[in-house]
């Protein structure tokens, strides 16, 4: 009986089945958002043969590329819900992770499930597109949850693990460089400046892989010297504290019983206080994840998957505690958001609508060949990844080179945030390889470039409009097919 019990482990099993049941939808969707489609684009240029950041570039770290590079080897197609599952397997070990961590700590299978329960809960109380991608932040979400844990324990090979995993986390989302100072001080607090020091190798070790299979020096461009000025790239006061406002509402809303578990526990003490010193670094990486949030002031949803390790840390010891009225509200709290966003999954267009691209692409697929090449204006990954065609130049997108980005659509303040070179990487790439289509999104009414229209860039519309004839136009987007050598 007691070997049965250490095999069966309820805690664990239940996390690991609330995982897999709030994902189910998931498996059925063929996309949620368009980081998806870029990442996808990215995965294409590898799986022919392409390297990243020199044949193909984005402001993103390469392990999702490579991730879905694989999946589109191994299956032979471009469905990225291979993906989805290895997302769902990640989730169920973080989950895991934290239950596990939880009752290590507290000695109780109670505060194990409530912290399982509310990091996989959490993880999907968002709205379809944030909560069922299979994205940057999705993948990012178990090595930084690791870091964090790892971080705080007194064996020096734990620092070591946790800056191994911390390092990953960069390599899926660079934000989590925010939590370094954290992670920092954790290690110090555990174990002095020999865990700190172990921390720092073993992030940096992990992140120097990168030049095994890309250019070391263009990945730390294209991910940390160019991101600045793109990330902090000028917003309307207005629109930012709407946009803060309305992120901050829904993450709530969703995340009632946690933040209400929160602010409990700021009223009971000061997270300054030396009785709470222990959790200090805890509060620290909170406040990184708040940080990442507000980044560039877009408060995208999926951008909340930083703050969810520590706030589910801090908020697990306090909910543990509820009995009666107050325990059944906290598990109301964590089951009607769940349920909420589990219907939502269903409806994958809501509240984040995204052109469907099937007919685009089918008259692509039907125009062009495997060995082809497609010239997308504008940012519209998604055409690309439906008729597995190659993009046109090493570039997942034109925001590089109209400056557009998170709802900045004035050409009059956006062009000035291109970025360097980019046009003339663009223009480089045509002339040496010219495609066999051109898709112009600036005429479609719902892909936002409607104020970027070619004659903003004069070079670019010379070289369509000199080897290219216009043949039709497929829900508002013109298609220009080559008819010249150029």
């Amino acid at each position: 009986m007691r070997i049965w019990r250490r095999l069966v482990d309820r805690p664990l099993l239940c996390v690991t089945a609330l995982a897999i049941v709030l994902r189910l939808p998931t498996f059925t969707t063929r996309l949620f958002d368009a980081d998806e489609a870029a990442i996808g684009v990215q995965g294409l240029v590898v799986r022919s043969g392409g390297t990243l950041y020199r044949d193909i570039f984005d402001r993103k770290p390469p392990l999702p590329p490579l991730a879905y590079a694989a999946s589109f080897t191994l299956t032979d197609s471009t469905d990225i819900r291979p993906m989805r599952v290895l997302v769902t397997v990640l989730l169920v070990l973080g989950g895991v992770l934290v239950a596990h961590d939880a009752r290590q700590r507290w000695r109780s299978n109670s505060h194990a499930l409530w912290a399982g329960t509310l990091f996989v809960a959490g993880a999907m109380a968002l709205f379809p597109a944030d909560a069922g991608a299979a994205n940057y932040a999705h993948f990012a979400l178990l090595p930084g949850t690791a870091a964090l844990l790892w971080s705080r324990r007194a064996r020096w090979f734990w620092a070591l693990a946790a800056g191994i995993a911390l390092g990953l986390a960069l390599l899926t989302r660079q934000s989590w460089l925010l939590a370094l100072p954290a992670a920092l001080y954790g290690a110090w607090h555990s174990g002095r400046w020999r865990h700190a020091a172990l921390l720092v190798a073993g992030a940096a070790m992990t992140v120097s892989t990168v030049a095994l299979y890309a250019p070391f020096g263009a990945y730390w461009e294209w991910n940390f010297t160019n991101s600045p000025g793109f990330v902090f790239a000028a917003a309307g006061v207005g629109t930012s504290l709407l946009r803060a406002l309305g992120s901050v509402a829904g993450f709530v809303g969703f995340h009632v019983t946690a933040a209400a578990c929160l602010w409990l526990l700021l009223r009971r003490r000061s997270p300054l206080r030396a009785a709470n010193r222990d959790d200090r670094d805890v509060w620290l990486w909170l406040l990184s994840g708040l940080a990442a949030v507000a980044a560039g002031f877009r408060f995208f949803g999926h951008y909340w998957l930083q703050v969810l390790p520590p706030l589910v840390v801090l908020a697990t010891p306090v909910a543990a505690e509820f009995a009666g009225r107050a325990r059944r509200l906290a598990l109301a709290g964590v089951a009607l958001p769940a349920v909420v966003a589990f219907a939502l999954l269903f409806v994958p267009g809501s509240f984040h609508q995204r052109p469907d691209p099937s007919a685009l692409a089918s008259y692509v697929r039907s125009h062009t060949t495997d060995e082809q090449r497609v010239f997308v204006w504008g940012s519209y990954p998604e055409v690309l990844l439906a008729a597995d065609r190659l993009p046109a130049w090493a570039l997942v997108h034109s925001d590089f080179v109209t400056g557009r980005s998170g709802g900045r659509e004035d050409p009059a303040v956006t062009l000035e945030l291109a970025t360097p070179g980019a046009l003339q990487l663009m223009l480089a790439d045509l002339r040496a390889h010219p495609p066999a289509l051109v898709l112009d999104t600036s005429t479609a009414a719902d892909l936002g470039y409607q104020h970027y229209p070619l004659a903003l860039f004069p070079d670019v519309e010379a070289f369509v409009r000199a080897g290219y004839e216009l043949v039709t136009a497929i829900d508002g987007v013109t298609v220009w097919r080559q008819v010249t050598d150029i």
